[in-house]
């Protein structure tokens, strides 16, 4: 099992170091046309417990401006990973990891307090279909964000969603 930890620890440091300076441009529109609450570092995470899957979340806004540099990487979950036994080996071994898939966020939404926006469509890795992902989050403190998201597609027979949670990295804080 420690073998099995090591190379998914491995392969996802793999997967996000080569994903970083890759930032994706993102629109930000403001209602009220200030960007101001979101300039920063902000980093965190995303999980759901419907579908197992979790992943990173960055974004960057250096100062008043129209667009965010965003990064978005979801970690496949172990349902989606092939494990085989070998004879004469302690425990599973793997045979193949699915990476980890960076996505790109459409828009970023910012108006009273809270934080919308939609993920361009992307291909699930349990179904092979294509989905699409809106989230929603309010302002928990002056440098968290925090929320939950769906998931829906064309074959999606349900909705999936999960939490997300951002924090500012930096001391930059404006009182929403």
């Amino acid at each position: 099992m420690k073998a099995f930890r090591g190379a998914l620890t491995l392969t996802l440091a793999i997967a996000l170091a080569g994903c970083a300076w890759r930032r994706t441009p993102v629109p930000i529109i403001s209602d009220n046309g200030s960007t101001g609450l979101l300039v920063g570092t902000w980093a965190g995470e995303y999980s759901s417990t419907q579908t197992g899957r979790s992943g990173s979340i960055s974004f960057e806004l250096a100062s008043e401006k129209d667009t965010a540099y965003c990064d978005v990487v979801m970690v496949p979950s172990i349902q989606s990973l092939r494990i085989a036994n070998n004879a004469g080996t302690e425990g599973p071994a793997v045979r193949s990891l699915p990476a980890a898939e960076p996505l790109k966020l459409r828009f970023i939404r910012l108006g009273e307090g809270r934080v919308t926006g939609t993920l361009e469509p992307y291909k699930d890795p349990d179904c092979s279909c294509m989905v699409t992902t809106t989230f929603e989050g309010r302002f928990s403190a002056p440098n968290t964000i925090e929320g939950r998201y769906v998931t829906t597609g064309v074959e999606f027979r349900q909705e999936t969603g999960g939490r997300w949670k951002v924090t500012r990295q930096n001391n930059t804080s404006t009182t929403p």
